[in-house]
């Protein structure tokens, strides 16, 4: 049972106040409430679970027991535990109640209920073997002693990988088991399981809104364009024709190929693509993803899309902005990466470290994003994908992204954003202030904290949007790294946001329920190790490439770079899809010795606008 989709009423704290005719909690209500159901949790998840017989006890007793776990609980003593997360607000004012009591002949239901019911509000907390997120190196320590089970270590200090490959721990596909609706149609799931892919299918209900825009491009315009292009690149004086049609959330491609009744395979990938933005993506952001491309092409050694012909005006004959790239032989490894053994992730790994060591050394005096100049690249305004999105999209101040000299500018700008769209986005008028802006305006405060001093002012370095799985292709039979692609939104960004794993080997702090709780953590616990894994490979490489002093403080950005990288992904997200269990993660981090509840209410009942 998802404790998300379950039937159970969910405490939520985030508001004081209750449905019309019920008395409001006032802050001590709320502040008793809050830390008890916190006790309550961690006590339930440290002790022993109740028994099958134990759950065949009376109804009276059941009530009892539900009851007891929402009471007060004073003088017990609070186990050292890693940061907890709050619950995401709901739309409708919230109040603090119980969980529904089950009937005789559903046995347990009303304890399973008050149990999922109390464990969804944390969905941070680890149980007596918490993970350490400050420190990298230590983060399984609790784990190893409890276990007595440390890893070998290799040269580097970090987990070596075994023959057997038991070092990553077996996490069930049963531990991600929830309730599914309805099997999709055929061609509803070709889709669902395409979204995981650079490209999706042709003729999907995905598409269907690109029909029209295909109607302003002129192919027989294109098709001319193609073969003058590859004439000069190439000499060759092979006749093209315009292909099967692909697309990524921003572009779309038409491959290119040399007979339309045979057409190319995505995966073994064809010599050429057209590239066209959707209607939706500014002029600006294609023009700066095909400069950014070149510039990279030019400057390293990286597996990206070469750039053989591009116009970027949308008077052109072809109606349409367009670009003529490579194509990228090589699979998603999107699709793979779950199936792969630990040595083989690791060789994954070791090679985006690889491309992280090779982009760090493409420097720049300003954080912005790579445009065309007269004759010349320049550092633009930072091309921020929530631009185009409810919210962002009003804000046409012209200083809003940029171009900036400083890490915490940077920071301070992209939480204003976010307050900002916000102020657009609530309904007008007064009241308590929303959970999201309580969280906005505290970020400020984080900033001076996490900036690392050293990088304030620069170097700044060129990187994709993220290192998301979806951005890489491979060859699955030797784990190579093919490609990189979609750098949509790519910009120049301080140092430290390159520096770091690839974000798949972060948690976005999932609920589960007690009897998944191991099995999850599992899965916890081996993203540390990819993340550890990550951090080896990334030393040994730049050791190589740029000396051993160089490679330690890398490695050492990684080590220490957990929290930051939590911030920095909060303050660029959406916020209409802000996580407040990374919020209070961060600022019980951030105040060890403080009790989050009594800030929270003290900040709500202080707001001007409360």
């Amino acid at each position: 049972m998802d404790p998300a989709s379950s039937t159970v009423s969910a405490v939520q704290p985030s508001r004081l106040a209750c449905r019309a005719g019920e008395a409001d909690y006032n802050t001590a209500d709320y502040l008793d409430a809050f830390s008890s159901i916190d006790r309550s949790i961690r006590d339930l998840i440290d002790g022993h679970p109740p028994t099958r017989s134990a759950c065949r006890s009376s109804h009276k007793a059941k009530v009892s027991h539900a009851s007891a776990l929402l009471s007060p609980r004073r003088g017990v003593t609070k186990p050292s535990s890693p940061p907890l997360g709050p619950w995401k607000p709901p739309a409708s004012p919230a109040i603090l109640s119980r969980p529904p009591v089950g009937s005789d002949d559903d046995e347990g239901g009303d304890e399973a209920a008050a149990v999922a019911f109390l464990c969804s509000g944390l969905p941070h907390y680890e149980g007596p073997t918490p993970i350490y997120y400050s420190n990298l190196n230590t983060s399984l320590d609790a784990f190893y002693r409890a276990t007595r089970n440390r890893p070998r270590l290799d040269d580097f200090g970090t987990a070596a990988v075994s023959e057997d490959d038991g070092e990553e721990e077996h996490v069930p596909e049963a531990a991600w088991d929830i309730p599914r609706p309805p099997r999709p149609s055929t061609a509803a799931a070709a889709v669902a399981a395409s979204l995981l892919s650079p490209q999706t299918l042709a003729g999907s209900p995905r598409d269907a809104g690109l029909s029209t825009y295909e109607g302003w491009i002129d192919f027989e315009e294109l098709q001319a364009a193609v073969n003058t292009a590859l004439l000069t690149s190439s000499g060759s004086s092979t006749v093209y024709s315009i292909g099967r049609r692909t697309e990524t959330d921003h572009m779309v491609f038409y491959a290119i190929e040399l007979n339309a009744s045979r057409p190319v395979d995505d995966k073994e990938g064809g010599e050429w693509a057209v590239q066209i933005p959707k209607p939706s993506v500014p002029q600006d952001v294609f023009e700066s993803e095909i400069v950014t491309l070149a510039y990279v092409n030019e400057h390293t050694g990286l597996p990206v899309a070469q750039i053989i012909a591009y116009d970027f005006s949308a008077t052109n004959p072809v109606g349409v902005p367009y670009a003529i790239v490579s194509r990228m032989p090589g699979e998603p490894l999107a699709e793979h990466w779950h199936s792969l053994r630990s040595r083989q992730k690791r060789k994954v790994l070791d090679q985006i470290a690889d491309f992280i060591v090779q982009l760090s050394e493409l420097q720049f005096p300003l954080i912005g994003s790579l445009l065309a100049g007269d004759g010349e690249l320049v550092i633009g305004p930072l091309l921020d994908a929530r631009q185009n999105e409810p919210g962002y999209i009003q804000n046409t101040r012209l200083d809003a992204y940029g171009p900036f000299t400083g890490t915490s500018a940077y920071y301070r700008a992209m939480i204003a954003a976010s307050l900002e769209a916000l102020t657009v986005l609530e309904s007008p008028g007064g009241g308590e202030p929303s959970l999201d802006r309580i969280e906005l305006e505290t970020y400020y405060s984080f900033v001076e904290r996490l900036v690392v001093d050293k990088y304030e002012s620069g170097p700044f370095v060129l990187m994709p949007e993220s290192f998301d799985l979806h951005r890489f292709v491979f060859d699955r039979r030797t784990c190579r790294l093919t490609g990189i692609v979609d750098w949509t939104y790519s910009s120049i960004r301080p140092f430290v946001s390159l520096v770091q794993p690839p974000s798949f080997t972060f948690d976005d702090t999932p609920r589960w329920e007690p009897h998944l709780l191991n099995a999850r953590l599992a899965y916890r616990r081996n993203l540390v190790r990819y993340r550890q894994w990550f951090m080896a490979g990334l030393q040994k490489r730049a050791w190589a490439a740029l000396g051993k002093e160089k490679s330690l403080e890398l490695a050492q950005l990684v080590c220490t770079g957990y929290w930051r990288y939590k911030f920095e992904s909060e303050i660029c997200e959406n916020v209409q899809y802000s996580n407040p269990w990374t919020f209070r993660a961060i600022w019980e981090h951030l105040h060890p010795n403080e009790e989050y509840a009594l800030w929270f209410a003290t900040s709500r009942s202080k707001s001007p606008t409360s």
